[in-house]
């Protein structure tokens, strides 16, 4: 397998796309019916990764775009004085394909993510990375360090977050 990182361009057609299956049917609608729209439109921007081994198949992907989160939802991490609206980088969703699990490409694909969240961060601001985890996804998210701000919410996604300086 040799799998490469890129930035997701909407004007390609990418092997494999819609039929990728991450065991996840929320995700895998959003990558066959609205990656390409949404990046289009530039709601976000998506990196992929592909394998050149299978034609440069589709076998992962992240999205991640600005957001703002309010201070007042960050109060369980005790950050003390901070403005009622702090910017942060915000994933939006993540997925590898199944057939590709426990390769470490999901940490591959969040490695990239906080390395890129830190690099905006020096050019506009900003002062973390924010997601919305899906219950089978936390225990990975607060391995990298994220901190849940309500608790988890399973069955439904729980808010996490994860500063600057937390990032490796």
């Amino acid at each position: 397998m040799t799998v490469e990182l890129s930035l997701y361009d909407p004007t390609q057609t990418y092997n494999g796309q819609k039929q990728f299956d991450c065991g996840h049917a929320i995700i895998n609608a959003f990558v066959r019916n609205s990656l390409k729209p949404q990046v289009r439109k530039n709601l976000s921007v998506a990196y992929v990764l592909t394998d050149a081994a299978q034609s440069d198949r589709f076998v992962g992907f992240y999205t991640i775009a600005q957001h703002m989160v309010d201070v007042s939802a960050l109060s369980a991490l005790q950050l003390g004085s901070l403005p009622h609206k702090i910017p942060c980088s915000r994933l939006v969703m993540l997925g590898v394909a199944t057939h590709c699990k426990g390769q470490q490409l999901g940490s591959r694909l969040m490695k990239h993510a906080l390395q890129l969240t830190r690099h905006v961060s020096t050019q506009i601001g900003g002062f973390g990375l924010y997601l919305d985890a899906d219950p089978l996804a936390v225990a990975f998210y607060q391995k990298l360090g994220f901190a849940l701000l309500e608790g988890d919410k399973s069955p439904h996604p729980s808010p996490m977050f994860l500063g600057l300086s937390g990032m490796y």
